[in-house]
């Protein structure tokens, strides 16, 4: 299905991400919108809460959608759920989200996102006064490659993106199926072809949109093989790449599902993520890859949408995460 998606039968279908926070996520809960709206002279970027602005802890999130497409229920569903599950906890600081509503891909190109997403950041350090300890970042799938891109920017600053200074480590990233690699010749691609819901086609068509590689003639056309940079492909860079980042996150939690595409590419990162980390002095028990056996792409948000299933234990390991990371 995905394959025959087009861009402009999603634009008809679907509202814009910031549409649908309001009619997804406030209007079934009796809430007024709280929404950042960001005008600096370092950029444009909108962003909505979920729980209350003044937590003592954020959660700057990214969500998926291969760039192209708006954030969906169960991304809201799933976000709801987690911030109230988190603030039932005792003796933990307090905890909401910030929603990037990042403009789309093929309206806008690389590096709108990534420029958009370093406002909201250094909004929240600068503006709010939160310590980047306070702050986390977290995503999935597209939004994973996002939140990875950010990463990469604190460490390498991206050109045409302006740097966000940090005092200190944020406390930490959550990634959930994170596309880390616009290859999609790897194997897993053919063992979990009828595992999983992502299609090679739909992988290429919507990353050539993003990094603004389509034929002009025929913006839906398959591309062929696409290829990003150091920021939007973490599976290009070398484990060195990677030294500085126990100064950039304090921790890192890495969901992947064995029956997903992009299986192969998630545990081809970890190598050299894990390499990386250590060789900058990074302990290695503060990075978890979690694999979820019988899984596919984004189970812990999908599974959400399912009526009278129990929570899951990728659900389970990923509150546990943050909780033992908002203890007081």
């Amino acid at each position: 299905m995905l394959d025959y998606l087009t861009i402009a039968d999603s634009r008809y279908l679907n509202p814009q991400t910031s549409d649908r926070y309001v009619r997804l996520y406030c209007r079934p809960r009796g809430l007024e919108p709280k929404s950042l709206e960001i005008d600096s002279k370092n950029g444009r970027a909108v962003a909505h809460w979920i729980g209350d602005p003044d937590a003592e802890a954020v959660i700057l999130y990214c969500h998926g959608g291969a760039y192209t497409q708006p954030a969906n229920a169960g991304n809201f569903r799933y976000l709801a759920g987690l911030v109230k599950t988190l603030n039932n906890k005792p003796r933990s600081r307090s905890v909401s989200v910030l929603w990037l509503a990042y403009t789309l891909a093929p309206e806008s190109v690389y590096p709108t996102q990534l420029r958009e997403a370093a406002v909201v950041l250094a909004h929240l350090i600068r503006e709010t006064g939160r310590s980047p300890s306070e702050i986390f970042i977290a995503g999935d799938s597209a939004g994973g490659n996002l939140a990875f891109s950010l990463l990469s920017h604190l460490l390498h600053p991206q050109p045409d993106v302006p740097a966000v200074k940090l005092e200190c480590p944020l406390g930490g990233v959550l990634l959930i199926s994170p596309w880390v690699s616009f290859r999609t010749d790897y194997i897993s691609f053919k063992t979990n072809a009828t595992l999983d819901m992502l299609t090679p086609l739909a992988l290429r068509k919507w990353g050539a949109m993003f990094l603004g590689k389509v034929n002009d003639s025929n913006p839906e056309a398959d591309p062929g093989p696409i290829s990003g940079d150091s920021w939007t492909e973490a599976c290009l860079n070398p484990p060195s790449w990677w030294n500085g980042m126990p100064q950039v996150v304090s921790d890192a939690f890495v969901w992947s599902g064995a029956y997903e595409v992009l299986n192969d590419s998630i545990r081809e990162l970890e190598k050299r993520f894990m390499e990386g980390w250590a060789t900058g002095g990074g302990n290695l028990n503060r990075v978890r890859f979690f694999e979820s056996a019988r899984e596919a792409h984004v189970a812990p948000i999908v599974d959400i949408m399912i009526p009278g299933v129990k929570k899951s234990d990728a659900q389970i390991a990923i509150e546990e995460w943050f909780k033992g990371r908002l203890q007081r």
